[in-house]
């Protein structure tokens, strides 16, 4: 089936946005789902949100009735459902860039991610779960970043500066990092089959919304292969696929690391637009 009829999630995200402005810039016929009532984009289907257990079905429906020849799914908590019918919606003739149920399990989870790429010898930071005040501080000194397993933008996130402002009972469900103090990077990929990273766009933080941590507030090019080619290294080791966004910092030493890996599109793709141009053209390629 060819159809010029888009379906993007999450619209009144930063990455749904983008996508939407994006496809409707080149003609497309954008349906766009988020799961708040929003006003300004046409047609529009507010579906539940993806931990609700009618999540998939109305997304599913969405995506039959309308026709859909790409599907572009830009929350992260919905990676994992829409990943399980990666291959019974390519067969009905829908477009979709994402990876494997499990990779995609993985990388929704910021946990398994570290752990995933430490095995691999893809440098992280130190990183803990589950533990106690007392173990954390006996392997990690402040700083120390603290964020939910599972999550996205800054949610939740938080900086420790000192011993004192750690909580005497740390609460499950949550990663402990060590703080990395150099450069955050946004390295925007897109993957045309697993682990093989065909579009690599770095994009350096040049302001944070916290000041030393937190969302771009904004980017700007740059060239550095170190930190692209550690970005495409996670993306081989994971057997990533589709659109990416990979954060990684440099620590004291220099040497970068990743911090989390998104599988979808990221916030600041329009300046990394080739991501999407690869995109498009991949899906054209194979209808």
């Amino acid at each position: 089936m060819r159809s010029d009829v888009v379906v993007v999630t999450g619209v009144g995200g930063p990455a749904g946005r983008a996508a939407f402005d994006y496809f409707c810039g080149l003609g497309y016929r954008v349906v766009s789902t988020d799961s708040r009532e929003l006003d300004g984009y046409s047609p529009f289907h507010k579906v539940p949100a993806a931990s609700d257990a009618g999540f998939l079905d109305a997304l599913l429906r969405i995506v039959a009735d309308e026709g859909a020849g790409l599907l572009v799914p830009t929350v992260s908590e919905e990676l994992p459902l829409v990943a399980e019918h990666r291959e019974a919606l390519r067969e009905r003739g829908c477009g979709l860039f994402i990876s494997s149920c499990e990779a995609a399990r993985i990388v929704n989870d910021k946990w398994l991610t570290a752990e995933a790429l430490r095995a691999s010898a893809v440098p992280v930071p130190r990183s803990y779960c589950d533990v106690t005040r007392a173990e954390l501080l006996e392997s990690l000194p402040p700083p120390i970043l603290s964020k939910p397993r599972v999550g996205r933008g800054a949610r939740g996130v938080e900086l420790y500066r000192t011993e004192r402002e750690i909580p005497a009972a740390l609460p499950r469900g949550r990663i402990y990092q060590e703080f990395l103090p150099g450069e955050e990077f946004d390295v925007n990929v897109f993957a045309d089959a697993p682990g093989v990273p065909a579009v690599v766009v770095v994009l350096r933080k040049s302001a944070l919304k916290f000041g030393d941590f937190g969302n771009a507030a904004a980017v700007e090019r740059v060239e550095d292969r170190e930190v692209g080619a550690l970005a495409e290294a996670a993306v081989r080791s994971l057997s990533l696929e589709g659109p990416l966004d990979v954060d990684v910092r440099r620590g004291a030493s220099g040497d970068p690391a990743i911090l989390e890996i998104n599988g979808r599109l990221g916030a600041n793709v329009r300046s990394a637009e080739e991501v999407l141009d690869r995109m498009t053209a991949s899906w054209m390629e194979r209808q």
